[in-house]
């Protein structure tokens, strides 16, 4: 089995089959798997043809301009003698690990969380893995986030909080994946979040309930202090949203990364990711992206035999 780096994804050659999971573009003689419907990762599939889950299959296509097919969890596909499967990796709705069997048995994790939220449960825990190939993005020892329970707790108190104060409330989430937890949250409020159109249509696949900014009638629906839910990228329009509604925006964002909102992840944080491999129990670890090099010399403290993948690797 040859192992190596691929953008934010990875590249197997494993008896007669090359696998390509996550790949930015094309690689030639590969089949192409995507792990879940985030942009960084779909790359090849503006050009040719991947294969992902049902879930994220659905999304591709609603976003439009990529091209795939699917397989479904139970289902296995065998590429030049080895058996590929897809099992749920509890990152966003669709999102799955990699399952690579030749004999040797490897498992890409893709993007994961163990952590239940409102719409996806976790990980599933692979089984019988000698070769666990394992995404960091949250991977070094600093990286621990709060209960997912407790900050959905802290999130309601603040929300209703500014909504009692009477101003507008907006909620930052990537529009594929955090935006749907998000609306899904608030659904269980009792509130009706409005957000633009791409949201609006990924929404629509999982049943949540929103308003379209632009459809008719929204502004009078806002004339009440109400919640939006928007993408990173449209946090200039704030000043204009509040000028457009003529009340106060309180703003905050919900991601791994915010520093002065919520730490809501859909990765795996430090600690969830140690459960994680501990559970599997693999005979080896390759870890990528970043954090990839703390996160092995931590696994290589704890007993496993773990490398980075920063370069070709035969095993």
């Amino acid at each position: 089995m040859l192992i190596r780096p691929l953008g934010n994804g990875v590249l197997l050659d494993v008896g007669g089959a090359r696998v390509a999971v996550d790949a930015p573009g094309p690689v030639p003689g590969a089949t192409h798997f995507v792990t879940h419907a985030h942009t960084d990762h779909i790359g090849a599939a503006k050009s040719t043809q991947v294969i992902t889950s049902p879930g994220s299959h659905e999304i591709l296509k609603t976003v439009g301009g990529y091209s795939s097919t699917y397989i479904r969890e139970g289902e296995v596909l065998t590429v030049g003698g080895t058996e590929i499967s897809l099992i749920p990796a509890g990152h966003i709705p669709g999102s799955v690990q990699v399952v690579v069997d030749n004999g040797v048995r490897a498992v890409v994790t893709g993007d994961f969380k163990m952590e239940r939220d409102v719409i996806e449960a976790g990980a599933d825990i692979p089984e019988d893995v000698d070769v666990l190939i394992l995404e960091t993005t949250f991977g070094a020892p600093h990286h621990r986030f709060p209960e997912r329970l407790v900050t959905y707790e802290s999130m309601r108190r603040w929300i209703r909080a500014n909504l009692d104060a009477s101003n507008h409330v907006v909620l930052y989430g990537y529009a594929v994946g955090k935006s749907q937890e998000l609306t899904a949250f608030l659904n269980s409020m009792g509130i009706t979040p409005f957000v633009p159109f791409r949201t609006h249509r990924v929404n629509a696949l999982l049943g949540l309930s929103d308003v379209l900014i632009g459809s008719e009638g929204w502004r009078e629906r806002a004339t009440d202090p109400s919640v939006f839910v928007l993408p990173p990228n449209f946090s200039k329009i704030v000043s204009a949203l509040e000028l457009e509604l003529g009340r106060k925006v309180a703003s905050r964002s919900c991601s791994g990364w915010a520093k002065n909102g919520f730490r809501l992840s859909s990765h795996a944080d430090f600690v969830q990711t140690i459960r994680y491999v501990d559970a599997v129990e693999p005979k080896a670890v390759i870890t990528y992206g970043r954090n990839a090099h703390r996160l092995a010399t931590v696994l290589r403290g704890m007993g496993y035999d773990a490398q980075p993948l920063d370069r070709l690797i035969l095993l």
